[in-house]
């Protein structure tokens, strides 16, 4: 697997519902290749924000409707 390859499946979502050959393939390619290292803990990283930030909003959401209701 390249690079290329190995983001592209990431960040697409499609190394989730990769099968078993696929997935262990890009395993192996990211224990060899520390720039796709990186990517993923940055990735992994940006998602977290994402999330948390979502969750702060949709809080911040209901609590505007509980002081309208």
């Amino acid at each position: 697997m390249k690079c290329k390859q190995y983001i592209f499946q990431l960040t697409s979502g499609q190394l989730a519902d990769a099968p078993l050959g696929v997935k262990l393939e890009a395993r192996l390619h990211r224990l060899q290749c520390r720039h796709c290292r990186a990517f993923t803990h940055n990735d992994q990283a940006l998602q977290h924000v994402m999330n948390t930030y979502r969750e702060h909003t949709q809080r911040a959401d209901e609590s505007k409707q509980d002081q309208v209701d």
